[in-house]
């Protein structure tokens, strides 16, 4: 696993001035680069998703792919993310294309034009002190669940917690007061 504290580092550079749209877009890519890196995963397979200020959706925050894509609504039975968020707790699902959970958003599609299933998937809720503000979902996608790779194991998990805990805070930093989905 990749040493968190270069990150933190720039982290730390980055995010001194507070919000800033270019602020903002480069720790959502760090932190999306620091767990693709961690777990060989391609760009589209790490989602931020950001609560807006009154806690009732989650929109995408990266990949910049689904950022137009819609909300989706925390009090939704279906979706993985809002189950995620509501239940406080941060869950892995190997089987994530055998429950029930919204397909909307495997759909649309990435880069180089491709649509790709999600087949296992773990989520993480992003907070900073007592403020909860979002979760991370950290997916293995592909035509087939063979092709998807290996699971994620409770290490995995361990390490997403123990790490997000320590990187929430400075993207909370850089939060835009009004996010809710695209910032133009």
């Amino acid at each position: 696993m990749k040493d968190i504290n270069l990150l933190i580092e720039k982290f730390k550079m980055n995010t001194a001035g507070g919000h800033s749209e270019t602020a903002f877009k480069t720790t959502l890519n760090d932190i999306a680069k620091f767990y693709c890196d961690n777990f060989d995963l391609q760009s589209d397979e790490v989602a931020i998703l950001l609560t807006d200020r009154d806690n009732t959706v989650m929109s995408f925050a990266y990949p910049e792919h689904l950022v137009n894509a819609g909300m989706i609504p925390i009090s939704s039975p279906d979706a993985f993310a809002a189950r995620v968020y509501k239940l406080n707790r941060s869950q892995i699902e190997n089987n994530f294309n055998q429950m029930k959970h919204l397909h909307l958003f495997e759909y649309i599609k990435g880069p180089g034009d491709k649509v790709r299933r999600i087949w296992k998937m773990m989520s993480a809720i992003l907070r900073a002190g007592d403020l909860k503000f979002g979760i991370i979902e950290l997916s293995r996608k592909g035509e087939n669940h063979e092709e998807a790779g290996e699971d994620f194991q409770p290490e995995n998990l361990e390490f997403l917690e123990a790490s997000i805990v320590e990187i929430a805070p400075y993207l909370r930093k850089v939060l835009p007061d009004d996010f809710r989905g695209k910032l133009s």
